[in-house]
């Protein structure tokens, strides 16, 4: 992500000291000669960033199978000498033949985060790249300056996005802003920088196809009967992570507590004792039977929950984990 925002700067460097200087607020629109060629140049940026997203999705959602595999592999090898021959060969025969949900990886591709598509809010986020840049330009374009030097200065000015707002209307003056610009209050974990707002979305998309990939391969393995959801070891201020970590229902959907969520989640699996007897017998027992069973959700969940039922009824737009398991709150 780092180089295609590098070479959106520099190819778009290369364009704007072509531009003749105005006392105007630089904006490309206002240069028909190099418009198009900005429009271009932007038009890859989304491309790029649309296509880097989807392909870290397809890997991630592919490293979550390959998990689900190695723990079903390890359980396997940690009984092999108490299974019979042809019985644990036919479980390594299932587990070769195991799904990896391409399917349900495409309809993750394509799907609605909120009202909008992956590549919708990767659109949203090139337009204010290019408002970004085009304020950067404004502070940064002077006769005779090399594309190198624009290039430099660019970044230097984004590398802090409030400051450049500032700097702009202090050369301008308010009503030369855009109305854009103007208006722009940013939200709750929400970023003045494009590039910024850009690394989270990747990292929260990437992050989600990886949770989705595992939720599903849990649902679908009979050996696993709950699952534990612990703090990163990195984890070091008190937060709704504390508040939730614990043992849940296999079925209960989770990829974060928040945007930017470090939690992981492990399997909680049959007694080796049941896994031995049912691999044995050719049968495979439903969770419900196990020792080992998680049928509810830990209470600091419903109590998180009660706690702030009345808070979320203002929400726009309420967690994911509210959202996915609404059939846990009725």
């Amino acid at each position: 992500m780092e180089k295609i925002f590098e070479d959106l700067i520099q190819s778009i460097s290369v364009i704007a000291v072509k531009a003749q200087l105005s006392e105007e607020l630089f904006q490309f629109k206002k240069h028909n000669n190099l418009q198009k060629y900005a429009d271009d140049i932007f038009l890859k940026y989304i491309k790029d960033l649309t296509a880097l997203i989807k392909i870290g999705n397809a890997e991630e959602w592919e490293l979550a199978n390959l998990k689900a595999n190695a723990v079903k592999q390890a359980t396997l090898d940690k009984i092999k000498n108490r299974l019979k021959p042809e019985a644990y060969t036919r479980e390594l025969k299932k587990l070769a033949q195991q799904s990896h949900n391409q399917t349900a990886l495409d309809a993750f591709q394509h799907r609605k985060a909120g009202k909008f598509t992956i590549s919708e809010r990767v659109w949203d986020i090139g337009k204010q790249a290019q408002e970004n840049i085009e304020l950067a330009i404004d502070l940064a374009l002077k006769d005779g300056i090399s594309a190198q030097q624009l290039a430099r200065d660019i970044k230097k000015f984004l590398n802090n996005p409030e400051a450049l707002y500032r700097k702009v209307r202090d050369k301008h003056g308010n009503l030369k802003l855009s109305k854009a610009a103007k208006a722009y209050k940013p939200g709750q974990g929400v970023y003045r920088s494009a590039h910024k707002n850009a690394l989270r979305l990747a990292a929260n998309e990437i992050n989600t196809a990886y949770r989705e990939a595992e939720q599903l391969r849990l649902e679908q393995n009979n050996d696993v009967v709950g699952v534990e959801i612990h703090l990163s070891p990195s984890h070091k201020i008190y937060d709704i992570c504390d508040e939730l970590k614990g043992r849940y229902r296999k079925d209960f959907k989770w990829s974060k507590w928040h945007v930017g969520c470090k939690c992981f989640r492990t399997s909680i699996l049959k007694t080796n004792s049941e896994l031995i007897k049912e691999i044995n017998s050719g049968r495979n027992e439903p969770p419900e039977k196990s020792a080992n069973y998680v049928g509810d959700l830990p209470p600091q969940f419903t109590n998180w929950v009660n706690e702030n039922a009345e808070k979320m009824k203002n929400w726009k737009r309420k967690p994911e984990f509210i959202e996915n398991n609404r059939k846990f709150l009725n």
